[in-house]
């Protein structure tokens, strides 16, 4: 009845199995992809990494986004070319 369809033969089992497998093995690298470039960041201000990545103003947009959902704005402390990053606190607007 199904040996026509490729799904339930031997080959198609193995090969839907395969796929999965390769599917399985290949979510956990998705994570990789995406760079936190907030870190030590919470109500009081971060930092903002690899800000060569992006220009000032992006980063500083970041921070700002960062601070909005404290309903606060970020004012940058420290703009540290050699470490590439710039670090903020977060206060009332």
């Amino acid at each position: 009845m199904f040996a026509g369809l490729g799904f339930f033969s031997a080959r198609g089992v193995k090969g839907v199995a395969m796929r999965y497998l390769v599917l399985l093995l290949l979510a956990p690298l998705a994570g990789c992809a995406y760079t936190n470039y907030l870190t030590n960041a919470d109500a009081h201000g971060g930092t903002v990494n690899l800000v060569s990545e992006f220009n000032h103003d992006a980063a500083l947009q970041k921070a700002n986004d960062h601070c909005h959902q404290y309903n606060m704005v970020a004012r940058v402390t420290l703009d540290d070319q050699a470490s590439n990053s710039m670090s903020f606190v977060c206060q009332p607007p």
